[in-house]
């Protein structure tokens, strides 16, 4: 048995995970402005009631897998590039340090490769070989299964930000993103964190019934265009076009069998679907064959998930 905590953008989610079952769990508000170690006794405490309320003990557990919307290096012990969330991660004792405080042994992983890899040994990628995965969210994450390994590349880059393609338009907010290293990135254009900036840059945005919602993200785009709302329209066919322009990079850049579309949008997967599979059908070259493409299956505990397979093969790598 492990623990896995899966940081997301809003939310952090921990984990008791024993094969791929997540047996329980506990949500906390994030807090990724900070650094880990202002925050570590607010962590431990979460995970000693985790612990507690499954009869267990921290010290007995086996180890522990953070996935992290950071690049990870493929040793799995510290941060490659934190995209100014978690910095200190990028010390490369970051893990023995964190062991020192928890008592257990700890490895770190990017959160949408560990999605990925729930989704691939206990959802809808099982049984496959080359899996892609598009996870959309309070930001947007990609990973790849590529011959039966989770590709990592020589910094843990390759795969995470395959299919955020890089355009030569970008806005003062883009160029910004990211300290100015990733400025046009699909990121910056229509990911869930981004949106409120740039619906209310667009003309009539007052008179929409989208400046009314008090939390303004793709569930209150999705429900008001259906209702023929102009704005949300604009920005739904925005972001429907940019979701499918990922599906097509990364069906062209890694070759998958499958890809598999996550994350916190896909409530509103009966339109996302058939229009990212439409355009796909339209502009990818699938020398293979046709892919698949389909919702994940386990929701917001592939992450969770996906941390049992990361232990395990990470361990063994270290023996």
């Amino acid at each position: 048995m492990i623990i896995t905590v899966d940081f997301g953008g809003s939310r952090i989610k921990l984990g008791l995970v024993d094969k791929y079952k997540v047996l329980s769990q506990r949500v906390i508000s994030s807090y990724a402005g900070l650094p880990f170690f202002q925050c570590i006794s607010l962590l431990k405490d979460n995970l000693l009631e985790l612990c507690h309320h499954s009869g267990t003990e921290l010290s007995k557990v086996e180890g522990m897998v953070w996935a992290l919307p950071l690049i990870i290096d493929p040793g799995l012990r510290y941060a490659s590039c934190s995209f100014g969330k978690y910095e200190d991660t990028r010390q490369q004792d970051f893990c023995q340090r964190a062991e020192e405080i928890f008592g257990i042994p700890l490895l770190l992983e990017n959160d949408a490769r560990a999605a990925l890899i729930g989704e691939w040994q206990a959802g809808a990628g099982q049984g496959k070989a080359n899996v892609a995965m598009i996870t959309l969210g309070t930001g947007l994450g990609t990973g790849v299964i590529f011959e039966g390994r989770p590709m990592r590349g020589r910094s843990g880059m390759a795969g995470n930000l395959g299919g955020l393609s890089i355009t030569h338009s970008s806005s003062h907010t883009s160029a910004e993103s990211f300290g100015g290293r990733l400025a046009g990135c699909t990121e910056t254009q229509i990911a869930t964190w981004s949106l409120p900036e740039r619906a209310a840059k667009i003309a009539g945005f007052n008179d929409s019934k989208l400046a009314q919602e008090k939390k303004l993200d793709y569930k209150a785009v999705f429900n008001l265009a259906a209702q023929g709302d102009k704005i949300a329209c604009e920005l739904r066919e925005t972001a429907l076009n940019g979701w499918a322009a990922m599906a097509l990079n990364m069906i062209q850049g890694y070759d998958p069998e499958i890809l598999i579309i996550g994350g916190g949008i896909m409530g509103s997967k009966e339109v996302i679907l058939p229009y990212i599979r439409d355009f796909t059908r339209k502009y990818a070259v699938q020398a293979g064959g046709e892919v698949e493409i389909v919702a994940a299956q386990l929701g917001d505990n592939a992450a969770l998930a996906g941390g049992e397979w990361i232990w395990n093969e990470g361990r063994k790598e270290k023996l």
